[in-house]
């Protein structure tokens, strides 16, 4: 009996000790990973401008709130000569370390050197697959308005790179595309711009132009938030951004914008809509549905020609083109002829518009580069 007895003692030692060294080990290990989560914030959205100093940086971030697993997004703006610096007092005005491993969105201004995108992804923890979007004036009013209208709405900066990457007809580009498309033998990059959306509470003439894409910069004006009375009601994002090495060379308008859509970005499941003549009649705003496409680009060596061709595949959307499919063979030629013919009008508008200002963000270059090179 007494050996039995020094037997459980001896068991109940080496559970203690166990106990001992596990406390040791990990509680230490648990409270300074603790400490390192709460000496950090994590960046959601990036906005870099061009100014006379060097870079302006406004960050959207968030952080844990005194209520359990909540979370409050908010803004700060930091000016530095590089961006390198820029992020470092990034890193001192919160007063924490910025997280930019999470970031998903980085706004770029109308007066950013290109270049600076180029540091962004060799000098910080930004990673190559964020997604890039443009405000028409200044990045840092833009970050603020969107900032402000997702603490109004719930809504996530993962919802608007959702929707935006496929769903919206509008050519969308990461951070990695983005130079390597200014990089390539066409030296031309793209950004959709976005447009806060303003709805007037007396609806009077400024919120009516903004609800239709009319007052130009829309909320994204000087003064850090919106430039009308009216309260934000949601994003427009219908423009793009050209950009060559020097920096941005102009915005294409939605038609144009839809062209380049078309032929260089992976986009579905956008709404199309065509006027299609049939029996002598004009049926407007007929609507259908993208549901899948793919384009290809050839140029002929011999006489200095590319082709641009496209497949696309659309169903009904709506009363009109069901109405119209279902009158016979003829009436569903007429509606495929109408479809072609906007989608060609688009892509044609896309060329010429981006010609003139000495763009290619068709790419149509670096096919003559790659294969007809007595041309390019």
């Amino acid at each position: 009996m007494k050996k039995l007895s020094e037997r459980k003692k001896l068991i109940i030692y080496k559970v203690l000790l166990f106990v001992f060294a596990f406390a040791v080990a990990f509680l230490p290990a648990t409270a300074s990973r603790n400490l390192e989560v709460n000496s950090r914030v994590v960046v959601e959205m990036l906005g870099v401008d061009g100014s006379d100093g060097g870079v302006e940086v406004t960050a959207q971030y968030v952080m844990p709130t005194e209520t359990d697993g909540a979370t409050t997004k908010d803004k700060v703006t930091v000016e530095g000569k590089t961006l390198t610096e820029a992020v470092e007092l990034l890193n001192t005005a919160l007063g924490r370390r910025a997280e930019l491993g999470q970031c998903s969105v980085v706004v770029v201004g109308s007066s950013l050197d290109p270049s600076v995108l180029g540091t962004l992804l060799t000098a910080t923890d930004v990673t190559a697959d964020v997604y890039l979007t443009a405000a028409t004036e200044k990045a840092k009013d833009l970050v603020g308005d969107m900032t402000d209208f997702m603490k109004k709405s719930g809504a996530t900066d993962a919802d608007f790179i959702a929707y935006s990457a496929k769903k919206a007809h509008i050519a969308t580009v990461t951070l990695l595309n983005f130079l390597s498309d200014l990089d390539s033998a066409s030296g031309t990059a793209f950004v959709p711009v976005v447009e806060m959306l303003e709805s007037d509470r007396g609806g009077g003439q400024e919120g009516e132009e903004s609800k239709n894409g009319g007052g130009g910069s829309g909320s994204a004006g000087g003064g850090g938030g919106s430039s009308g009375s009216g309260e934000q009601s949601g994003m427009k994002v219908e423009k793009l951004a050209l950009y060559g090495k020097t920096g941005r060379t102009a915005v294409l308008e939605a038609e144009s914008a839809r062209g380049v859509a078309w032929v260089s970005a992976p986009i579905e499941k956008g709404i199309v809509t065509a006027d299609v003549e049939y029996g002598g009649d004009t049926v407007e705003a007929v609507s259908a549905r993208l549901i899948k496409k793919c384009s290809e680009i050839t140029a002929d060596a011999k006489n200095g020609k590319a082709t641009v061709r496209l497949k696309a595949t659309l169903e009904p959307n709506g009363d009109k083109f069901n109405l119209l499919d279902s009158k016979g063979e003829d009436a569903s030629k007429a509606i495929k002829s109408a479809f072609a013919d906007k989608i060609r009008g688009e892509i044609e508008k896309a060329f010429s518009d981006a010609r003139a200002v000495k763009s290619d963000p068709l790419f149509i270059g670096r096919t003559f580069y790659r294969y007809a090179p007595a041309y390019f």
